[in-house]
């Protein structure tokens, strides 16, 4: 069996540690509001206020947010390894399988 999720790369990051550069790479995925509220048989006063009330929480809360699904650190020469770095606003599909590997592949 194997979990394959898609992600955006959120943040890039190099850092130093010890005298040995790492790059610091953090995943998340995008997770939607809920859906709106609509129920036929609601009382007519509570129909007219509820839409009222969904466009003051869009106002306040942002209509999608991320969620942090993996963060992945490097060291450099591990980093310089790759042939097809991912960059920041790219979407890369993460594949962990049962034999212990774990695969990225940018979408």
């Amino acid at each position: 069996m194997e979990v394959v999720f898609s992600a955006l790369l959120i943040s890039k990051t190099m850092f130093r540690d010890n005298n040995e550069w790492y790059v610091r790479l953090e995943f998340s995925q995008e997770k939607g509001t809920p859906p709106t509220i609509s129920n036929p048989s609601m009382d007519p006063a509570l129909q007219g206020i509820i839409p009222i009330m969904q466009q003051v929480m869009r106002n306040i809360i942002p209509q999608a947010s991320l969620m942090p699904r993996l963060i992945l650190i490097l060291r450099e020469d591990e980093w310089e390894k790759l042939e097809n770095k991912p960059d920041i606003g790219d979407e890369v599909t993460i594949k962990f399988s049962d034999n212990k590997e774990i695969s990225f592949r940018k979408s």
